[in-house]
């Protein structure tokens, strides 16, 4: 059998005439490739043992990214409006949007240089239906919150969401990106971004700013309610004496991951721009591996990767965003939550997509090849699920709270239901089964 990493396997194929492309195309194998093989080479063989092993990570990584995102990176976001005098709906489109899209970002380039399959399109286009409805669904349903948003962020995110989509739709109709297209991709987010600089300009055309800004106003490092934690708090934290035994157990369980993130992450007190990179990078090792052990999971207990990467994957690569989104909703900035889903899904499009494809048409002097079936059909569930989300804040008013979410919730079980018939009716559900020895034999003969 060969179980040598992915990037050997990939120069093997390349030197006898052959790349993944190829290998998914053959006939002989009639069976698609799990996505397991898109990871490094460890707990491949089915083991239930590995399969409980791996759940219990992700619930523990889920843990670990909760505290990365409440005690470090949402709190340097507050400083880091309150130095910039930014609003909440501006930092939400920006720096949180492209702080909890690292995870993303990383996979794309893996997807790109690495694994050289489609990883990187499948995992934004994925888990952007969920960024949109699922963070909507949390965040109207279980923070108790009910938020008067402003019009005006939500439908300009909104609008430049579509623009995203379009531009994604035309760059792969033809299955290839040249660096040109991949340079427009880069330039519209620039556009994007000062269009946010002069946000302010632009809205006085359209109204008056009185009453419609959600500025910072309040130091984070002076306030009374909810102040920013030193080392010391972080670490010397335990429960009050006669607690009840759950909140005792519940600190004994996630106290490891408190030490491990207090010693190795700058306080938000000191240099808060090194905590936002520290917690960053936290979020993206973290995410990936939630994406690992999901797939393994999945591979284990035979959920297919198509069934896999519309539900469980699309869910385990956005939980940045869906916690750092809770949070800031319970403060009360659901503008900056809002405008967080969205823009996430912009920055994913013309970032994380443009800039791997741009870095490696240049370096190979060639286009990128995308594999791109099915691209109609999901461009349209792109499009369609931000205009019913649109159309919820319209008949609501721009109030985020339960009606939105329990809307969001059942639009994207519809989703779900629609893209998993497709997949069914598609026969994309028979994978590999990379023990068995026809299939090892006929990848060693293609080889």
């Amino acid at each position: 059998m060969f179980f040598g990493g992915d990037s050997d396997f990939q120069r093997l194929l390349r030197e006898n005439g052959f790349d993944r492309s190829d290998l998914r195309a053959e006939v002989e194998l009639n069976c698609t490739h799990p996505a397991i093989l898109e990871f490094p080479n460890f707990m491949r063989r089915k083991s239930i043992a590995s399969a409980v092993i791996c759940f219990l990570l992700c619930m523990y990584l889920f843990i670990l990214l909760a505290i990365v995102c409440d005690d470090y990176l949402v709190p340097s976001m507050e400083r880091l409006c309150y130095t910039l005098r930014l609003t909440y709906d501006v930092a939400g489109a920006t720096f949180l949007a492209a702080a909890t899209s690292a995870p993303e970002l990383f996979v794309a380039f893996v997807g790109t240089f690495i694994t050289e399959g489609d990883i990187g399109v499948g995992t934004i286009v994925g888990s952007s239906v969920f960024n949109v409805l699922g963070i909507a669904t949390v965040c109207g349903i279980f923070t108790g919150v009910t938020a008067k948003l402003d019009w005006w962020p939500i439908t300009r995110d909104t609008m430049w969401y579509l623009v995203s989509i379009t531009l994604l739709g035309l760059v792969l109709i033809d299955s290839k990106v040249s660096w040109w297209e991949a340079i427009i991709m880069l330039s519209c987010y620039f556009v994007y971004l000062t269009t946010l600089i002069f946000d302010r300009k632009l809205q006085k055309l359209c109204r008056s700013l009185e009453g419609e800004r959600e500025l910072m106003d309040e130091d984070p490092m002076q306030r009374e309610e909810d102040p920013l934690m030193t080392f010391r708090q972080h670490v010397c934290s335990k429960p009050e004496k006669g607690s009840p035994c759950i909140e005792v157990t519940w600190w004994v369980i996630k106290y490891p991951a408190i030490l491990i993130l207090a010693i190795t992450t700058p306080s938000v007190r000191s240099v808060f721009f090194l905590t936002m990179l520290v917690a960053v990078l936290w979020i993206s090792g973290i995410s990936y591996l939630v994406a690992w052990f999901l797939s393994v999971v999945g591979y284990n207990i035979g959920i297919p990767d198509s069934i896999m990467g519309l539900t469980i994957l699309a869910v385990g690569t956005s939980v940045p965003e869906v916690v750092s989104s809770y949070i800031v909703t319970r403060k009360g900035y659901g503008s900056m939550a809002m405008c967080n889903a969205i823009g996430s899904n912009t920055f994913d499009i013309f970032i994380c997509l443009g800039l791997p494809w741009l870095l490696k048409s240049i370096i190979q002097k060639n286009t990128v090849k995308i594999h791109s079936e099915g691209l109609t059909i999901t461009t349209a569930m792109l499009v369609a699920t931000i205009v019913l989300l649109y159309a919820c804040f319209l008949l609501t008013k721009f109030t985020l709270g339960r009606p939105v979410g329990w809307m969001s919730l059942i639009t994207y079980v519809l989703f779900l239901t629609c893209a998993i018939a497709i997949e069914i009716i598609n026969d994309n559900l028979n994978h590999c089964d990379i023990e068995d020895d026809a299939y090892t034999h006929l990848l060693h003969k293609n080889i």
